[in-house]
């Protein structure tokens, strides 16, 4: 686990998939520094080049010099959308692995911290983005800056959902990983994909996507042998929601729950966290507890 925050650190904020300019993430500048850190600009961070934040060469290049700058104690991912794959693989994460700092996003960026739970068993943060500051809940990002300064297990940071119908209820304790269910599917069978041993926990999100879909990459998943070795899930916002002009029939929620209704672990749906507005902050690779009880769903990290 990284080293906690502590006031006037450095926050480094870089973008490396889809572009950003200084309006998108002025909101967030104010909130960064309103909680005591100060913020570095990565040198390219407003660059564009077609939809990315820059060539895949300079995004390579802004990515390794912000794990490696030694001053740097956090670094904040601007936005998401699509491009962290394309240079995964370039980066060397030898000197960040001995030194490692908080990483700080979601969505796209679930490919840069599975890997690196994965390949180096580093905690990272899924969580709230510099784009989607302005859109969340003052909450979620209070909880965030918490957890950076090393509240784990404080009353903020024991989430806390509504019962849902569809909940399994029971409860559980592992390792908790996770992160967007579209680039979870992207990984698999790939050296960034989790290892799954049956002490994990793990949390899925999602957006713009249509029921099939979800229903065919929760398949993926399950004949993949990904749900059966798992402890409990935990289903947050899935967003945005499409269906075809004839309609699928059923709910994306519905069509998770026909899938996974077969195991015994507990499962709790609607949980915040993903592209909503609340979207709580979670330590991947951080052992919690997960309770699923008939009037709501609560995690606290143990």
């Amino acid at each position: 686990m990284p080293s906690f925050l502590s006031d006037q650190d450095q926050i480094e904020l870089i973008a490396p998939a889809r572009a950003v300019s200084k309006t998108d993430i002025a909101p967030a500048i104010k909130i960064i520094e309103s909680f005591g850190l100060k913020v570095k600009y990565n040198k390219n961070l407003f660059n564009k080049e077609n939809i990315f934040s820059g060539t895949k060469k300079q995004r390579i290049e802004d990515l390794q010099l912000a794990l490696d700058n030694k001053e740097t104690k956090a670094i904040f991912f601007a936005r998401g959308g699509y491009g962290s794959i394309q240079i995964i693989d370039d980066i060397n994460f030898a000197n960040f692995s001995k030194n490692p700092k908080w990483l700080v996003g979601f969505s796209d960026i679930t490919t840069i911290l599975i890997h690196l739970y994965r390949q180096y068993q580093i905690n990272s943060i899924h969580g709230p983005m510099l784009f989607d500051f302005q859109r969340t809940t003052p909450l979620s990002i209070k909880k965030l800056f918490n957890l950076l300064k090393g509240d784990l297990n404080g009353d903020l940071n024991t989430i806390e959902a509504d019962h849902h119908m569809l909940n399994t209820i029971g409860t559980t304790s592992g390792i908790i990983i996770g992160g967007n269910l579209s680039i979870l599917c992207s990984l698999m069978g790939s050296r960034s994909f989790f290892n799954l041993n049956k002490d994990h926990i793990l949390f899925l999100e999602d957006v713009d996507e249509y029921i099939y879909h979800i229903e065919r990459m929760m398949y993926t998943l399950d004949r993949g042998g990904v749900l059966k070795k798992i402890k409990g899930l935990i289903i947050g916002n899935i967003t945005n929601v499409m269906d075809n002009k004839q309609a699928f029939g059923k709910t994306v929620y519905q069509v998770i729950h026909e899938i996974v209704k077969k195991y015994n672990y507990p499962v709790c749906f609607n949980w915040p966290l993903g592209h909503d507005k609340e979207n709580h902050p979670i330590i991947i690779g951080a052992h919690v507890e997960l309770e699923v009880n008939s009037e709501c769903s609560k995690l606290k990290y143990q």
